[in-house]
């Protein structure tokens, strides 16, 4: 089982610092209206909370090119393990968001045959490991493409 980079945990930190900071711009001007210290301690709860769940989150996130499927594990609260059989994959792209390419990281986006959010990504790759991982799920996809899919 491979591990994302280490960077896509740097990117979900920055995803809920800039989250905090936002709450504590709206927090002031609540907390002068309300006159409660409770509504100012709101964002260091939620930057705490978000540390830990982004740690847990990032930790809990691994995958695997098997032999006939490509395999997913994540999830903090609900566990979940996803298999994608070579025969249903449809479409591969890499995928790089602003944030992302700032982090230096990229994500393949697996789309399947299916009904709607039958799409799986795989986060937090370098952009040439996101490259070689889009070409051989490519290929697989094509070599199994004249097998049944059920």
């Amino acid at each position: 089982m491979r591990s994302p980079e280490r960077r896509l945990e740097y990117f979900w930190m920055s995803i809920v610092l800039l989250v905090t900071l936002v709450t504590a711009a709206v927090s002031v001007p609540v907390s002068a209206v309300l006159d409660s210290a409770l509504v100012l301690s709101l964002p260091a709860v939620l930057f705490l909370l978000g540390t830990v769940y982004t740690h847990l989150l990032y930790r809990s996130w691994s995958f695997e090119v098997r032999d006939n499927h490509v395999y997913l594990e994540r999830g903090v609260i609900t566990k979940v393990t996803t298999m994608v059989p070579y025969v249903r994959i449809q479409n591969v792209d890499t995928q790089k968001g602003p944030l992302e390419r700032i982090f230096g990281i990229s994500r393949v986006v697996v789309f399947t045959a299916g009904s709607r959010g039958s799409d799986v990504s795989i986060k937090g790759l370098f952009p040439e490991d996101a490259a070689e991982i889009q070409e051989k799920l490519r290929d697989f996809a094509v070599e199994s493409d004249d097998r049944d899919a059920v």
